[in-house]
């Protein structure tokens, strides 16, 4: 018969148990154990502006300067700007007049709406993707030219400007943020703009005074990532020591490659000789050189280590950069020699989705329809009245494969999966101005006899029973 067990074997049995619980709940959070992985791990619960305080300017400095210099850097950004925006993103007045519609495409396609004089609404907004991926931030300033108006156009400029035009020196932590008011409930009241980049006088040590402008006349665009974030990072502040890596090794390999250039032929001598003795010996290598070395003087080179096949690091390092940047590593390097067609439409798909969150996300709400706002408010001093809504058509997006992808989409309407005005603002047209040639061109090929196979009314007349009463000719049989 089994002994029934003591007290303080419960007891131990208990504290058994208890020490596996706990050695399984710390292996499920084995991150937050203090061990030999964890202890140069070093992090601080900062929030989400306290974290950026200390670095942003560090960030952009060294981030201009690698997409200034870094050609990855510089590549990583023009991808970004070129899919994010391309060449525009078109806006089609939604009820509004005719007046209306041709006063907004004249504003938009005229260098006057730049305050700078140099650019159209679709380089601005080139310009304002650019600043925002390269320096984390893009500051937008409302202008006014009533002379405009004289020429036809809607008096509303548009003066874009670096995040460092916000006045830090003002920032208190609370009411103040990046040179950002706020009330006391938390609300943007305005901006405290300095007169002058600081990066253009700092040289001779000029303090920039800086004027208080409210936020209704200011828009500040950036990638919100946490919760009360007031200004953004560089888009590769993540990957700027991957950058710096890729240089330095890439410097390093081009010096070894020359040295390795520099075939130099070395003259030894056992006996003695004038020349020996009033020879000396360069300090540097040169192609094709030929040099005679002194009695008992001898040339030897150190052997470094072999460094890892260095294409396969660079794509390491690569690989890592396009991560960073939210790209493609084949949009980055443009080396499609590892992918096939699957893998890079998976790619491209995935690519497209970030580029949809930046339009959708970002510069739509955070850009166009501020300024469509802002177009409203100087067109109806001008006695134009627009509609409150604008419809925002992105850049084409190229197909994969057209000959199946466009069968797809046909298919797609037909089912009414989706609509064609959709299908048409997704490749880059805008459906009212596609109607409206389509018209025109059925309506030409009518004239000339033509028949289109878009034109379904031609289609079916074609088909039709002659209406005159007339049977038709028989057919001779084969």
């Amino acid at each position: 018969m089994a002994r029934k067990p003591t007290r303080d074997q419960l007891e131990l049995a208990l504290k058994d148990a208890q020490k596996q619980l706990a050695v399984t709940h710390l292996r499920a959070f084995e991150s937050a154990k203090e061990s030999r992985r964890t202890e140069n791990w070093y992090t601080r619960n900062g929030g989400p502006n306290a974290d950026i305080r200390t670095a942003w300017r560090l960030l952009t400095r060294r981030h201009q300067d690698l997409v200034d210099s870094n050609p990855w850097a510089n590549r990583a950004v023009r991808v970004i700007t070129n899919n994010w925006v391309g060449d525009g993103i078109i806006g089609s007045p939604q009820g509004g007049s005719r007046r209306y519609a041709d006063a907004w495409n004249e504003w938009a396609d005229s260098v006057e709406c730049d305050f700078n004089g140099k650019l159209n609404w679709y380089g601005l907004q080139a310009l304002i993707a650019r600043t925002t991926a390269v320096r984390g931030s893009c500051l937008i300033r409302r202008r006014f030219d009533l002379s405009m108006q004289d020429r036809g156009l809607v008096g509303l400029q548009l003066q874009v400007l670096e995040p460092d035009f916000l006045d830090f020196s003002k920032d208190d932590g609370s009411r103040i943020k990046f040179g950002q008011q706020y009330d006391r409930d938390g609300r943007l009241e305005g901006y405290w703009i300095r007169q002058t980049h600081p990066g253009e006088t700092e040289w001779n040590g000029v303090r920039i005074s800086s004027e208080f402008v409210p936020a209704s006349e200011i828009i500040h665009t950036y990638e919100v990532n946490r919760p009360g974030q007031a200004i953004g990072v560089p888009f590769g502040s993540a990957v700027l020591l991957h950058l710096r890596d890729i240089e330095d090794i890439t410097q390093a390999m081009l010096l070894k490659t020359k040295i390795a250039a520099c075939f130099t032929a070395f003259v030894y001598s056992n006996e003695p000789s004038d020349l020996a003795t009033t020879t000396a010996l360069t300090e540097t290598l040169e192609p094709g050189a030929i040099e005679i070395l002194p009695d008992g003087k001898q040339i030897t080179f150190s052997q470094p280590p072999q460094s890892p096949d260095y294409v396969t690091h660079q794509k390491h390092h690569l690989h890592a950069v396009a991560a960073g940047y939210g790209l493609t590593f084949e949009a980055l390097t443009g080396i499609l020699s590892d992918v096939n067609f699957s893998s890079a439409r998976m790619g491209w798909l995935e690519f497209h989705r970030q580029i949809a969150t930046w339009r959708w996300n970002l510069m739509i709400p955070q850009v166009l329809d501020p300024v469509h706002r802002w177009f409203n408010d100087v067109a109806r001093v001008a006695q134009i009245r627009g509609p409150r809504r604008m419809i925002w058509t992105p850049p084409r997006r190229e197909l994969v494969d057209p000959a199946k992808e466009i069968g797809a989409l046909i298919e797609g309407v037909k089912a009414g999966f989706f609509s064609l005005s959709e299908i048409q603002r997704s490749l880059g047209y805008i459906p009212a101005e596609v109607m409206d040639e389509l018209g025109q061109d059925i309506a030409g090929a009518r004239q000339k006899g033509l028949v289109l196979s878009v034109d379904g009314m031609s289609s079916a007349s074609r088909s039709a029973a002659p209406d005159d009463g007339e049977e038709p000719e028989a057919q001779p049989e084969d």
